[in-house]
């Protein structure tokens, strides 16, 4: 029969095969890791919150906190041109319904396109866009 153990000098008994060894796989005093593993280290950290912002920000959008960008362009676009061809009608109407001279419908008509006008450029400036 073969031992699988060692008798040292002072009596300590060591594997001969396998095993446990005292001491294996524990780093020497003052190891400390290289520099390759730290920038591994952060970069996992990085990409682990970046995947965490972009958990949260599905959740937002499928629970209609945030909505998508296209959507609200669409939306905001048809409701003013609704807004924008009413307005534009409004000196027709005065003019048949209380009788009123071409003139004054003109000056009214005038005030209108102004501030519609004023509206659009100010509009631009969300999408940096030139009014043309």
């Amino acid at each position: 029969m073969r031992a699988d153990f060692d008798l040292g000098e002072n009596g300590s008994v060591f594997p001969t095969r396998g095993g446990a060894r005292f001491g294996a796989g524990r780093k020497p005093p003052g190891y400390e890791k290289p520099a390759v593993a730290v920038d591994f280290d952060v970069a996992k950290a990085r990409k682990e919150a970046a995947l965490a912002d972009m958990h949260e920000l599905n959740f937002k959008v499928k629970s209609g906190e945030y909505v998508a960008r296209a959507a609200v362009q669409d939306a905001s676009a048809t409701l003013l041109a609704s807004l924008s061809q009413s307005l534009r009608s409004i000196p027709d109407n005065l003019e048949r319904k209380f009788h009123l001279s071409p003139d004054i419908a003109e000056q009214i008509e005038a005030v209108i396109n102004a501030s519609l006008s004023d509206l659009s450029e100010g509009l631009a400036m969300f999408t940096d866009e030139t009014v043309g």
